[in-house]
């Protein structure tokens, strides 16, 4: 088989799978549980390297997924509801309560939601494990609206120093940052979606630049995840 011909295969096989996200998973996948703080999850890797380096620098950052508490509304897995002023903590994902210094694992909460402020819109997080068992990672992964085969993982990421003296660029310290991962499910399956655009509109094949003028005619962003689910929900529509 020639490397186009390969190509080729590969670009209908991820078209195919898109296609079957309506025919087979019409319904956003219902979250159960038995609630308690035991899930059964076992990995953790949401925490970011330990910020005390070997050569003992400090890294100083903020773990909080937001700048500033946040009015919430949360359920557990127990059933019951709780609200206040809140932060997520993405390093030890939990949620801490401003007001009585009160801390929530993630694997007591089923979901949870930050209302819409004077800057930021309303968002809302769900537990991983019922989300998605098989995950790398522990604690909350975000929801998004537009489409329920669309979610942000928020994460910290250590990056290390990259200054190059022949350059004269990059960061002469290392540094833990806040990142994203977003997912598509496509088959019971979730997908890391591209970062860069010409990957991203790649990945629905013959779809691709269908796709591309309509993302220009509604100005849908594709680094926006409310965005790529409106793309998601409007390729469902599109005829083969």
């Amino acid at each position: 088989m020639s490397l186009s011909t390969a190509k080729s295969v590969k670009v209908i096989s991820t078209t195919l799978l898109l296609i079957g996200i309506i025919i087979t998973d019409i319904q956003a996948q219902t979250m159960t549980g038995t609630g308690g703080p035991d899930l059964g999850f076992t990995r953790g890797s949401f925490r970011a390297r330990n910020r005390n380096q070997s050569n003992g620098a400090v890294i100083y950052y903020s773990p909080y997924c937001y700048k500033e508490a946040r009015e919430a509304s949360i359920i557990m897995l127990s059933g019951d509801t709780l609200s206040g002023l809140y932060l997520y903590n993405m390093e030890t994902e939990t949620l801490e309560n401003i007001e009585s210094s009160k801390t929530i694992p993630w694997n007591y909460v089923r979901s949870f939601s930050f209302a819409a402020n004077a800057e930021l819109p309303e968002v809302a997080f769900s537990n991983m494990y019922l989300v998605w068992p098989e995950s790398e990672y522990g604690g909350f992964i975000q929801d998004v609206k537009s489409s329920p085969f669309v979610k942000v993982k928020h994460l910290l990421k250590y990056v290390p120093a990259d200054y190059s003296p022949t350059m004269d660029a990059g960061n002469t310290k290392d540094r833990i940052l806040k990142y994203e991962i977003k997912y598509l499910k496509i088959r019971n399956q979730w997908v890391e979606l591209p970062t860069l655009k010409t990957s991203f509109y790649e990945m629905f094949g013959g779809k691709s630049e269908a796709l591309r003028k309509q993302a220009r005619k509604n100005r849908w962003k594709y680094k926006n995840p409310e965005d790529i689910g409106k793309m998601i929900s409007w390729l469902s529509t599109v005829k083969n």
